[in-house]
């Protein structure tokens, strides 16, 4: 079931990449031969099974798996496996109900005038799942909003400290080389002392091969060239939700709902080249997501760790990953990073038409990401300064209490 629950995440991440790139070749290339397979109710199909799969995930199988685990079976009928599976299924049971009248209350007391709870089978598809779904993808998105920056600033952190990790570890230290090289040579006269002749030892160390010039070349540009490519990313992201929230504010870009028409707003303006440039920063959100999830202190202590990791923590590990990857198409689109229109249900939830939310979602994201970068790039600027001035301090200090000794 965690398999499973990863597939689909695997799927609800690659599937707005998917349908971007998707709809530019459809239309750059309608008569192709060769893109026939490619097509509209392809498209909305795979959105659909994404949507159906993330839910039969998040409300049926994790919760079983969760349960399975932590169930004994009932009381005076033994303790083999079907003991247990019918009390997780009582219990899976018992929890989708208790969530739909939940969800059922809510819906009633604050999105609709009359006040009247009524549940049946129609309730239960038509407004209790979607607005379950819509309240977990609202979940999704404010965690991106916090892991999301923070993930965007530590992208720096962590692709510097691997490339000099990198490189340290193919470098020696000139002074362990020397005492390495003056205790073999202390080893081998202490054996032609106790032989009383000569012994020839190989030497333990290998020759120094020279180095090519495009590899001294690669070493030394490496590490700038990450640093600017994470710099060129980062930028284009905060730009691009700037632009978005401008255009929501003067209105020249509509709010993320249902289109009945792909064909309308899908096509880029830059065609093929920008469709990629989508790809790649949605790509870079996403990873920069995962990243600053376990960066976040709650969310810390679930990190997987080699041979130490509970099937609890696995579980809780497959359900975060997944409520992040199935509310990437709805962040990308909520804060501009693509002109794809949701399709599906994904289009149909109920907080996309909030002008208020919506605006005010792209400030804060773009406010938290701009303050998490100043911070992550002038923290050793402040604790130098700090440092100085506590220094400065404790001088004037010293030198009053001499002068008060005189």
């Amino acid at each position: 079931m965690c398999t499973w629950s990863l597939a689909v995440s695997m799927g609800a991440a690659t599937l707005l990449p998917f349908s971007v790139i998707g709809s530019e070749i459809i239309q750059a290339y309608p008569d192709n031969y060769y893109f026939q397979w490619l097509n509209w109710p392809l498209i909305h199909s795979l959105w659909n099974y994404i949507f159906a799969l993330s839910n039969l995930s998040l409300f049926i199988l994790l919760p079983f798996a969760y349960f399975f685990i932590e169930s004994q079976g009932f009381k005076g009928h033994g303790k083999g496996i079907m003991t247990r599976v019918y009390e997780t299924v009582v219990v899976c049971v018992l929890l989708i109900i208790v969530l739909t009248c939940l969800a059922d209350v809510i819906y009633s007391l604050f999105l609709t005038e009359s006040a009247s709870i009524s549940l049946s089978i129609l309730n239960l598809t038509s407004v209790s799942l979607p607005f379950l779904y819509s309240c977990v993808s609202l979940l999704g998105v404010l965690t991106l909003l916090i892991t999301t920056p923070i993930g965007l600033a530590r992208m720096f952190s962590v692709v510097s400290n691997h490339l000099l990790a990198t490189e340290h570890s193919k470098i020696i230290d000139p002074l362990e080389e020397m005492v390495f090289r003056l205790e073999y040579q202390t080893l081998k006269r202490r054996l032609r002392r106790n032989n009383q002749g000569d012994v020839s030892l190989p030497d333990p160390f290998l020759p120094r091969k020279p180095l090519r010039g495009y590899q001294i070349v690669l070493q030394s540009v490496k590490y700038v060239s990450a640093m600017v490519v994470l710099l060129l990313l980062t930028t284009i992201t905060v730009l691009m939700v700037l632009i978005n929230t401008l255009q929501l504010l003067f209105g020249f870009r509509a709010l993320p709902v249902y289109a009945q028409y792909m064909e309308v707003n899908s096509r880029h303006t830059l065609g093929i080249f920008g469709a990629v440039v989508e790809v790649i920063i949605i790509w870079y959100i996403m990873i920069a997501a995962m990243i600053g999830v376990y960066s976040v202190p709650l969310l810390r202590r679930i990190q997987p760790q080699l041979r130490k990791t509970s099937m609890t923590c696995v579980i809780a590990n497959c359900t975060t990953v997944l409520i992040l990857s199935s509310a990437l198409p709805i962040l990308a689109r909520t804060l501009g990073i693509t002109t794809f229109d949701l399709v599906g249900e994904y289009g149909s939830l109920m907080w996309l038409s909030n002008f208020t939310l919506v605006w005010t979602y792209n400030v804060a994201f773009a406010f938290v990401t701009v303050s998490c970068l100043l911070n992550h790039f002038t923290t050793p600027v402040r604790r130098e300064i700090i440092q100085r001035v506590r220094d400065l301090s404790y001088r004037i200090r010293a030198i009053e209490s001499i002068e008060k000794m005189d």
